[in-house]
């Protein structure tokens, strides 16, 4: 594919994430960073664990000791993730925290739950868990850090064909210190999340499945 060599595409995902992926026609450039938070704790009551992220995946220290337990990912990205490291996990067809509630429904009578996210990640599995009887807690082991500033980035965003939005703190950072008129590029979300926060800037954006295989195609029919 020449894809790369029409369009100049660029991912805002941040470094570390999505590794299994390989875009070679994608230029990421993050903006903003990740950061371990050190984490201790006893797995042994737990039953069940939920991973919200790929990077609670990747920072967890604990992967070899929960083989035995049952295991969710939020989504196709954090399931990959754990595959990558050798750990079965169980995703809902309907993508995000609402298709998930779903699936977790047969095991609230008998479960306790560890959901493990970022600093200030979403609290509704959480909330939904506990709202009907059951046991969940929660670990933060990574934080989403700024960059202290942006001003040596607006450069390489400025000639941008489409801007990949992965995360709703990429397009909040990139609408706040990078984005101004004069730039044309066209936008593309991975989740209904991201899309309605764009929605809500007035900004047309495209819902494209980001761990699709042919998802530089897909983009190179929006041209």
């Amino acid at each position: 594919m020449v894809l790369g060599y029409l369009m100049n595409i660029i991912d805002t995902r941040a470094n570390n994430t999505f590794s299994f992926l390989e875009r070679e026609n994608i230029k990421n450039i993050p903006l903003f960073e990740l950061s371990y938070l050190d984490h201790t704790l006893d797995l042994s009551t737990y039953t069940d664990v939920i991973f919200q992220s790929t990077p609670s995946v990747n920072y967890f220290r604990y992967l070899e000791d929960i083989r035995d337990k049952q295991i969710f990912a939020m989504g196709s990205g954090t399931q990959s993730a754990l595959e990558a490291k050798g750990v079965s996990s169980e995703i809902s067809r309907e993508p995000g925290s609402e298709g998930l509630k779903n699936i977790l429904e047969n095991r609230l009578s008998s479960g306790k739950f560890l959901i493990v996210k970022g600093e200030g990640g979403l609290n509704i599995i959480s909330d939904y868990i506990q709202e009907r009887g059951a046991v969940a807690d929660t670990l933060e082991n990574y934080q989403r850090v700024k960059f202290s500033s942006y001003s040596n980035l607006i450069n390489d965003f400025h000639d941008g064909d489409f801007v990949i939005f992965p995360s709703k703190l990429s397009a909040e950072i990139y609408f706040q210190e990078i984005y101004s008129p004069n730039m044309k590029s066209k936008f593309i979300t991975i989740s209904k999340r991201i899309k309605d926060y764009v929605d809500s800037l007035g900004y047309k954006n495209f819902q494209l499945d980001y761990f699709a295989d042919n998802f530089e195609s897909e983009i190179l029919k929006l041209t």
